[in-house]
């Protein structure tokens, strides 16, 4: 698990330490909010914690609770200050879903009716009893069995 105060060669770390400047929007004590400088759609922001996690599955919950509690009013304000449509709010964890910079953070992407993104994704099906058994490995990660004592 990655977690520290900060990490001295982190984009982000270094927007929230001020030594990179940022369109800030929002702020608290824990997280920050500013523009994308290669906004999807102008007015796309970066909801980032600030303390240094790498991934969203390495956010301690309370910290991610504070976080994504300010995604209503950020998604408000973006849509109404855009004009959009509507928005996506996404997170890429990991390098296979198109994380780029290593500390975890949210996207909110204004959408417009015909904008260029491509958006839904392929989907596909379960066959036979796959639905059941993902359900259980996934419960079972959840709920993982005690250890006997």
């Amino acid at each position: 698990m990655s977690s520290q105060a900060h990490d001295p060669n982190c984009v982000f770390c270094k927007i929230i330490r001020r030594e990179i400047p940022s369109a800030t929007v929002l702020e608290t004590d824990a997280a920050v909010a500013f523009l994308d400088i290669r906004p999807v759609n102008h007015g796309h922001v970066l909801l980032v914690p600030k303390p240094h996690h790498a991934n969203l599955t390495d956010l301690p919950e309370p910290l991610a609770a504070h976080v994504a509690s300010l995604l209503p009013k950020l998604c408000r304000a973006v849509r109404a200050a855009t004009g959009a449509d509507g928005f996506n709010v996404i997170v890429n964890n990991g390098r296979a879903a198109g994380q780029i910079i290593n500390h975890g953070h949210w996207h909110i992407i204004p959408r417009f009716y015909n904008d260029s993104v491509n958006w839904p994704w392929p989907h596909g099906e379960y066959v036979g009893d796959e639905l059941g058994q993902m359900r259980f490995r996934i419960e079972r990660e959840l709920n993982p069995p005690r250890g006997e004592d």
